[in-house]
């Protein structure tokens, strides 16, 4: 029979509730003699069947409907996937001890022994608390109370009737729903040890004591049958269902993975667009090096996106150049890189301001003015960074740095010159920043050297170590005698070898310019 119109577990449980209200408003009718009970049961019939006659007309739609709606009891859009499992596995563990119990009190009922139908149907009773407090998300509740309630149900069963029906077979069950229920090792280990003690106890009652109840000898193998293959039912369900979960499970993570799949390439675009958009920002290497003999620039970004940057700006008298490492990387780097850039370029080219150590003042000002607002006591973004004035008809460079120095390479050899230990836009020192101001004089063919300190914190070579300091110091002396071009390639050359199958630990920016 084909299923058509099926409706959701909403209008299901609608269902059930106005079942529930009539029934309750017809005992109140009928104890209070205020309408013939018969008379009240047919108006609630008609009552039904007018409301609900798709399900009088196929029962398979009942039972498929019946079928959505528990199968759903205690979830809620906001519950986690990996709960639903778990959640959903509880109240199929409740509804099959309902249905084995209400089974053992039909077979009674069959042989005709109707007083002892009336403990597996008590029994059944049992779990339906655990049904209730799963419905209203109390899941760890009802986890505790279906283990109690399923060894207090099977110990009844073997106080009632003996041990004669294979009924301690299902202990077997009681341990395994420790493991299947409870996520935490604990509360397994609990479980188990309960079920032990429970079966212990049976074990002892057994020996010790008769059943309180006496089914016929007839029907001591029948119904033995019954147990094990009630054991064996409850088995296949618990298999079937696992089977079926974790298909299900599976099937979701695949269109996780799908909608990850989407939502990254999109994401991915979007790097990709902001970094063309970043790289116009910053401009055209070309226009850096172009201004003296030769140079190179050395840029290798952890991500598409960067949060080290160049910037370079002429006025009258200098040609001011900067090498910026933001905070962090990726995208929030990136956002700073361009106010940044734009800080620069107000200041240098609105506000006339030269000198680098004036230059960083102003900067680290108004980095804590744009980012500081009322709910932010201390501004942690910031960026170490190197200025350089360079006045040509002079032939003299000045030198500040935020928290950087620089390489000076002449016929002396290499000479580090440092800058002030402060960043520009953090606030969260006690004393107030000190930037100092370098000045010494070049001359053609003298080499300069900016950079970031990504290259010497990259983690790689034989023992996973970082590059350093040091050894980035040799390396740059090492190459300076080589072209420009060659320098830049070499350096790529010893980054790679030295990252080997490392990740790339941070933004790389390192600037070669010959005077």
């Amino acid at each position: 029979m084909a299923l058509h119109g099926r409706i959701n577990p909403s209008e299901f449980s609608h269902f059930f509730d106005i079942v529930i209200k009539l029934l309750f408003a017809q005992l109140i009718f009928s104890f209070s003699g205020v309408c013939e009970p018969s008379s009240l049961f047919k108006l609630n019939c008609f009552h039904y069947f007018y409301h609900f006659k798709r399900y009088f007309f196929n029962p398979l739609l009942m039972l498929s409907s019946l079928i959505d709606y528990t199968k759903n009891i205690g979830l809620t859009p906001e519950t986690p996937m990996f709960q639903i499992r778990n959640i959903r596995l509880l109240t199929y563990i409740c509804l099959t001890a309902i249905t084995t119990s209400i089974f053992y009190a039909f077979i009674f009922v069959l042989i005709g022994d109707f007083f002892s139908a009336l403990p597996p149907f008590l029994s059944a009773l049992l779990f339906i608390p655990s049904l209730v407090l799963n419905k209203f998300q109390k899941h760890a509740l009802a986890k505790y109370f279906l283990i109690i309630n399923v060894n207090l149900a099977v110990f009844g069963v073997i106080v009632l009737y003996g041990n004669d029906y294979s009924n301690d077979l299902f202990y077997i069950v009681t341990g395994m729903l420790g493991a299947i229920v409870f996520r935490k090792t604990r509360d397994s280990i609990a479980s188990f040890i309960l079920a032990l003690i429970f079966y212990m106890l049976s074990v002892w009652y057994t020996f010790n004591n008769v059943p309180l109840l006496h089914p016929s000898e007839d029907y001591v193998f029948p119904l033995g049958v019954v147990g094990l293959m009630s054991v064996a039912l409850i088995a296949y369900v618990f298999i079937i269902y696992i089977r079926t979960e974790s298909n299900d499970y599976e099937k979701k993570i695949i269109e996780s993975f799908d909608k990850l799949a989407v939502q990254k390439k999109y994401i991915l675009e979007s790097l990709q667009y902001a970094s063309n958009i970043q790289k116009a920002i910053i401009g055209k290497k070309e226009k850096l090096i172009n201004c003296f003999s030769d140079g190179f620039i050395f840029f290798k970004p952890k991500d598409i996106v960067s949060g080290d940057f160049y910037w370079f700006g002429e006025s009258q008298e200098f040609k001011i150049i900067a090498a910026a490492d933001c905070t962090g990387h990726g995208v929030p780097a990136a956002l700073l890189t361009i106010m940044g850039h734009d800080l620069l370029n107000e200041i240098v080219f609105k506000e006339n301001i030269t000198s680098p150590k004036d230059i960083l003042y102003r900067l680290d000002q108004k980095i804590i003015e744009k980012l500081s607002n009322e709910n932010v006591l201390e501004i942690q973004e910031g960026m170490d960074l190197s200025i350089l004035a360079i006045n040509k008809s002079q032939k003299t460079i000045h030198f500040s740095g935020a928290k950087s120095s620089i390489f000076v390479v002449n016929d002396s050899g290499l000479k580090t010159i440092k800058g002030s230990r402060y960043p520009v836009g953090s606030s969260h020192y006690a004393e107030g920043k000190l930037y100092t101001s370098h000045l010494f004089d070049y001359k053609n063919g003298d080499k300069i050297y900016l950079f970031s300190d990504g290259f010497q914190d990259q983690f790689g070579g034989p023992m996973g170590k970082k590059f350093m300091r040091k050894k980035f110091r040799e390396l740059i002396f090492e190459i300076n005698q080589f072209s420009m071009p060659k320098q830049k390639e070499v350096l790529n050359e010893k980054f790679s070898q030295w990252q080997q199958s490392e990740e790339q630990t941070d933004d790389v920016l390192v600037i070669g310019l010959m005077m």
